[in-house]
């Protein structure tokens, strides 16, 4: 893929790692900071442009070339900055906009109130980004792999069928599966179809299943997957990450138990997870470690605020008998050191966020959720524009690529899992699962109606 020009606003650490990386992939970087000495810094150790001013006014936009950007990248710590500075970007010409905010209440229900509005392509959070890695990194003994999109209400899985498995020699059609899940695919031996009612499954097929979150556990079970609830997972720390993964795992066939220094927050977090035990403790007592079973723990993960209580706790653990330890590292710089010191997984917010945004640029599609089988398929969620062919009409009934099938659409608030009967809108959010060679065709589908502008020689279009 050729290079692209790229904007960057802010210099703090996601913006210079994002910098460093993609200047060394031959993209042209504009870097925006409003602080000289940060832009000096960059300018000393990486071949980009720097430009000085707020990241969201329109004239420091302007001269970044924000009008001819192929990708503005909005990563400063300042939310409403960022929101600004994408919006404004995209107005002036800028032909994707990924913006990085804090999340929170303000963002949990209008996440797609603001990218329809301000004309974001994507809005990541940081603590999002590693709920979803340390739910992955706590699943990976299930599923071969798990991803989320549409907020968190759909996930896909791929699930390998064990030789227990209720769907040994039986047809698709016959299976009575899970209400809201998918079968969009089948990987045996290496090959990728794309099954039908009378497709049999076999012992060793991995499944690739898409569907609401909440009912992706029934299909593991109905895939092999021991339901015995003996996986132990502890969590120190009860603030939003902690308490994000804890709520994730509540009602799956997963113990968990949380330990929370503040003792308000922790009788908070006690009132709203039922199926959670809570204490109130310091994460690196190694008394009260034993006491809630950290050295049975199947996975233990440290969340707190601080690198230093983070990397006491696991290595505690570890020590104890944890089979898996999951550290939060807020300095990306310290994730290798954390590594030589036997913690099997450090989380870095920063680091997660870039690497989100460095495979959107290496693909080339915001809209790229997963790459399946080496590179022969992909999932995607895209989004069905006005007056497209997918809208308005039963699924059966607009040709539909074969080699490719719409798996599940989030509308607003709500999620489905269509068939042929089922009718797309305008604005609904649709994961695709396609083979490479039809990517072209399908992202057609989605796309809106050109109009035609005719010249009418006096000055106005007919």
């Amino acid at each position: 893929m050729a290079g692209m020009k790229i904007l960057i606003i802010g210099a703090g650490e996601a913006g210079v790692y994002l910098a460093r990386v993609l200047s060394e992939e031959n993209h042209e970087i504009v870097i925006i900071d409003h602080d000289q000495s940060r832009l000096d810094s960059v300018e000393e150790s990486l071949d980009v442009k720097t430009v000085l001013g707020h990241g969201a006014a329109a004239g420091v936009l302007e001269r970044a070339g924000a009008w001819g950007a192929d990708m503005a990248l909005a990563v400063t710590n300042d939310d409403e900055v960022n929101m600004l500075g994408g919006y404004f970007s995209k107005v002036q010409g800028a032909k994707n906009a990924i913006v990085r905010l804090r999340g929170g209440e303000n963002l949990q229900y209008h996440r797609n109130f603001y990218k329809k509005w301000l004309g974001l392509d994507s809005i990541l959070v940081p603590n999002e980004l590693c709920s979803q890695e340390i739910l992955e990194l706590v699943r990976a003994k299930q599923a071969v792999a798990v991803e989320n999109f549409a907020d968190g209400r759909i996930q896909m899985r791929q699930i390998q069928v064990t030789s227990n498995s209720k769907l040994i020699n039986q047809k698709l059609a016959k299976v009575k599966m899970p209400e809201q899940t998918l079968v969009t695919a089948v990987i045996r031996g290496g090959e990728i179809t794309i099954p039908s009612g009378d497709t049999e499954i076999a012992a060793g097929d991995e499944l690739l299943i898409v569907g609401h979150t909440h009912a992706m556990d029934g299909f593991e079970k109905l895939g092999g997957r021991s339901g015995n609830g003996e996986t132990l997972v502890v969590i120190i720390g009860g603030g939003e990450l902690g308490l994000s993964v804890a709520r994730s795992l509540e009602y799956t066939n997963t113990r968990v138990r949380l330990i929370e220094e503040d003792r308000e927050r922790a009788e908070a977090i006690s009132d709203e997870l039922d199926e959670v035990t809570v204490l109130h403790g310091d994460g690196t007592d190694a008394v009260l470690l034993r006491e809630v079973g950290a050295d049975n723990a199947d996975v233990f993960i440290s969340a707190c605020g601080e690198d230093e209580k983070n990397l006491m706790s696991c290595q505690l653990a570890k020590n104890m008998g944890a089979k898996k330890t999951i550290a939060l590292v807020k300095k990306a710089d310290y994730v290798a050191i954390y590594h030589k010191l036997g913690i099997d997984a450090a989380i870095s917010p920063r680091l997660l966020l870039a690497q989100k945004i460095l495979r959107y640029v290496r693909s080339g599609a915001i809209s790229t959720i997963a790459v399946i089988g080496e590179g022969k398929a992909e999932v995607i969620e895209i989004e069905a524009m006005p007056e497209s062919k997918v809208a308005g009409a039963p699924i059966s009934r607009i040709g539909f690529p074969r080699g490719a099938i719409i798996g599940a659409v989030a509308r607003e608030e709500k999620v489905f899992i269509p068939d042929g009967s089922f009718q797309i809108q305008p604005g609904d959010s649709c994961i695709v699962f396609t083979f490479v060679e039809n990517l072209p065709l399908v992202e057609k589908f989605f796309k809106g109606k050109k109009k035609l502008v005719f010249w009418n020689g006096k000055g106005g279009g007919s």
